[in-house]
């Protein structure tokens, strides 16, 4: 067996009092993604936003103390508006892919992102899916092992979300 589908996917879903056509421009037009994306207590600068096949997003998520932390997605595929999927990365203020700062560098290098958006009556149903891409056991092991701190991290991105989209 294939040691990559042995990790399980990173899983959060949330429905959204909302459009589906407005959750999905909150996901596609960077002056609304900069207002939810990141954790509580963080504020998004959005440095590129090429949302296409092969563009990428840029971003620094500024922290309560400053300090950035860079991130990159690279789009794979959008289908308007049901489905974004893309390859995110941790990475240095010119776009280029690092490790991640934390995790003492077992965290995967890419993650396949997949974001599917539903009706769910007036409500749009998010249901985002995080793989890792390429890793090591080890990676995989670490992935794993913080399922906790995923899902506070999108959970507070998702709160951020709710508060916009009202």
């Amino acid at each position: 067996m294939n040691a990559t589908h042995e990790t399980p996917d990173f899983v959060i879903t949330r429905s959204f009092q909302a459009p589906r056509q407005r959750v999905w421009e909150a996901w596609t037009k960077p002056e609304l993604f900069s207002r939810w994306f990141g954790p509580k207590g963080t504020t998004t600068h959005v440095e590129a936003f090429d949302l296409r096949p092969g563009g990428m997003l840029h971003y620094a998520m500024v922290m309560p103390d400053g300090s950035r932390m860079w991130g990159r997605s690279v789009y794979r595929e959008i289908v308007e508006p049901s489905r974004l999927v893309w390859v995110n990365s941790f990475a240095d203020a010119q776009g280029a892919i690092i490790r991640a700062p934390f995790f003492d560098g077992k965290w995967p290098l890419e993650m396949l992102t997949t974001v599917a958006f539903a009706d769910e009556g007036t409500a749009t149903r998010v249901t985002l899916t995080w793989r890792p891409i390429e890793a090591s056991d080890e990676e995989r092991r670490t992935f794993a092992s913080n399922t906790a701190s995923m899902n506070e991290g999108w959970s507070g991105s998702f709160d951020r979300l709710d508060e916009v989209l009202d």
